[in-house]
Order: C-alpha cells, then structure tokens, then sequence
C-alpha cells in the first residue's frame, strides 16, 4: 500500500515576518502563509497508478463543492460534505476497486512564498 497527498486548495493570507540579525544588524524579511487542505490516499500501488487523476479530480470536485473555506473553517462538519461528494464520484470512476482506497484530509498552515525584505 502507497499514500500519496495532493493540495485540494487554500484559504487566506496570514502576513508573517521575522527578524534575521547579521553582526548585530536587523533584517526584517517578510512572507504569507496560508490555511491549505490536502487530501491523503492510500491504496494498492497499481490502482493509485491507474485511476490518480481520476482520484484527484474527484478530490478537487468535491473539495470545491464543499467549500475550501468550510473545510478550513468546521473541518469536521465540512469533511462530511466533502466525503458525500468524493466517495460516489469514486465509485463511479472506480467500480469495484473503490472499496481499496482509503481518503483522509488534514488542514495546516503552509507558506505560500519565500521569505524576502
């Protein structure tokens, strides 16, 4: 069994600095992150080979339609939108092998660019 993860999307800007010292000089460098929601899948190697884009174009779909902001937001309420979405879509695309695909979503903070001054 492999996992594998793909970034569903993001939500928000969160400005963040930091002070660097260099010889007792100040640099304040600069940056924002975001809330992202990626979705995790674990399954045989050979059916995440065959069926991944159908697999991450459900995920995007179904992510999309239960709002990248609920997620965020009420990731427990939202995740049961997202899953009512997700799972028949899968089984559409994956017939009978559905059942060996396992799906899990996780929110964090992640940057969305280098630090710079």
């Amino acid at each position: 069994m492999t996992c594998r993860i793909v970034e569903i999307g993001r939500h928000g800007s969160i400005p963040e600095m930091r002070v660097k010292w260099k010889r007792g000089i100040p640099k304040v460098e600069y940056r924002t992150s975001s809330m992202v929601v990626d979705a995790e899948f674990c399954a045989p190697d050979n059916l995440l080979d065959s069926a991944w884009n159908d697999i991450v174009n459900c995920a995007i779909m179904a992510g999309v339609s239960a709002g990248i902001a609920s997620l965020v937001a009420t990731p427990a309420a939202a995740t049961g939108v997202f899953l009512a979405i997700f799972e028949p879509c899968v089984r559409d695309k994956l017939a009978d092998r559905a059942s060996e695909l396992q799906a899990h979503l996780s929110v964090t903070q992640k940057p969305n660019e280098d630090w710079h001054s």
